[in-house]
């Protein structure tokens, strides 16, 4: 047995997959909003623009609860930030089932369940991740993102069927007590935040001698800009799939099993395309795999419009989904190798809040475009051009560390 077998404890895995299924569990339930816009038009009347908003919100709440919740879990452990946000997510979950009005959806969506998401989220999970894992972070975290991706595969369209036969409101209402039954329990007693103190003197000794950045010399590093705003235009075509797929599928009636269930197969491609980005970016490059992955999204968008029945939304989905989540480990790993161990967890949180306004612009954008124009197309046209401009930013990062202007903790 080597070395690096016996530094990295079995039970580390125990965490990885733990940390894995929190993300499918907030994955799988926060993605439920694109099987909720059709339902509240009818019900409530509200404009898909106004539904597009409650996402929209969401998007900026959660990505505000990140660039914190990586602190919370340093200061009070990646199991008291996990089980809380759980906890939060199974209520808010369950209280979308007896929403009335459009400002109950806005809090309950907007601010609580996104808050949930937020902290229960693969920023928490880096924390746990990195305590208990040496030698394969990149490995970890790919396999957390692709628990998100699960998330969508197995919950998203089981959720569909279950609206179909018993409605919106009960579904919720189950999804929310099985969070808190089953879930909640199952962190806290099986979720350790340290590992033994036998195995953790490398913590220490890989960071010794390195501190973190202050912000205000992250942000004179051209890096920093090309990496964050280039994920935050990821963002936008994430804020378009997961809220309008679903909505754009009915409206070329296709029913919302049948669009769920793409959705879900997106998911399942996503799955070893985020596998193999970690490892596949390791070996050709970090930042030239990231812009490589936004050309090929600019490409499948550009075949959205013509998505005209069930089997041309399945082709885009197994398109689209190769080169959905890969984007995460080559941009997660650029911020920790560019700017130090120590800094990589402030830059992750910044980037990931980026990427989240970014989601916000792209969800409201949507709806916004298809009320006034009727259509999706011209959004589909917009967000192709804009991820070639983020490939472009991402070829032009310098895949070298840039010498840090100042390095104390940072005041964030």
């Amino acid at each position: 047995m080597n070395g690096t077998q016996q530094r990295e404890l079995p039970y580390a895995w125990v965490i990885v997959a733990l940390a894995a299924l929190i993300f499918a569990v907030s994955s799988g339930l926060r993605s439920t909003i694109g099987l909720l816009v059709r339902p509240w038009e009818a019900e409530f009347g509200w404009e898909r623009a106004a539904v597009s908003l409650i996402a929209s919100c969401s998007f900026l709440v959660a990505g505000l609860t990140q660039t914190y919740a990586g602190r919370l879990a340093d200061r009070y452990g990646p199991r008291r930030v996990f089980t809380g946000s759980l906890v939060l997510l199974g209520l808010s979950t369950a209280a979308m089932g007896v929403i009335q009005t459009l400002w109950q959806a806005y809090v309950i969506y907007s601010l609580a369940l996104a808050a949930a998401v937020g902290g229960a989220s693969n920023v928490t999970a880096a924390v746990a991740i990195t305590r208990w894992i040496r030698h394969k972070v990149a490995l970890a975290i790919g396999i957390v993102m692709a628990g998100g991706a699960v998330g969508q595969l197995g919950l998203v369209p089981v959720i569909a069927a279950f609206m179909h036969l018993t409605g919106w409101r009960t579904v919720l209402a189950a999804s929310g007590a099985a969070v808190l039954v089953l879930i909640v329990p199952l962190v806290a007693v099986l979720l350790y935040d340290n590992p033994p103190s036998r195995a953790t003197s490398w913590v220490a000794d890989a960071t010794a001698d390195e501190r973190p950045q202050l912000l205000a010399a992250l942000v004179r590093q051209r890096n920093f800009w090309w990496l964050a705003l280039g994920f935050g235009i990821c963002g936008t075509t994430v804020g378009l799939i997961s809220t309008h797929l679903i909505p754009y599928a009915e409206d070329l009636r296709i029913d919302p099993v049948t669009a769920a269930t793409a959705f879900g197969v997106l998911g399942a491609v996503n799955v070893a395309a985020t596998l193999a980005a970690g490892a596949i970016s390791d070996r050709w490059g970090h930042q030239r795999l990231l812009g490589t992955i936004y050309v090929g999204r600019a490409v499948v968008l550009i075949f959205l419009p013509f998505v005209h029945d069930p089997t041309t939304l399945f082709v885009f989905a197994i398109a689209f989904g190769a080169a959905y989540f890969p984007s995460v480990p080559p941009t997660t790993a650029l911020a920790t190798t560019l700017f130090g161990r120590r800094s990589g967890g402030t830059v992750v949180g910044l980037v990931w809040f980026s990427h989240q306004l970014g989601s916000a612009i792209g969800s409201y954008a949507g709806g916004l475009i298809h009320d006034v124009t009727g259509s999706y197309v011209l959004f589909f046209v917009a967000e192709a051009l804009l991820c070639l401009v983020a490939a472009a930013m991402s070829w032009a990062i310098a895949e070298v560390s840039e010498p840090p202007v100042r390095t104390e903790l940072s005041p964030i």
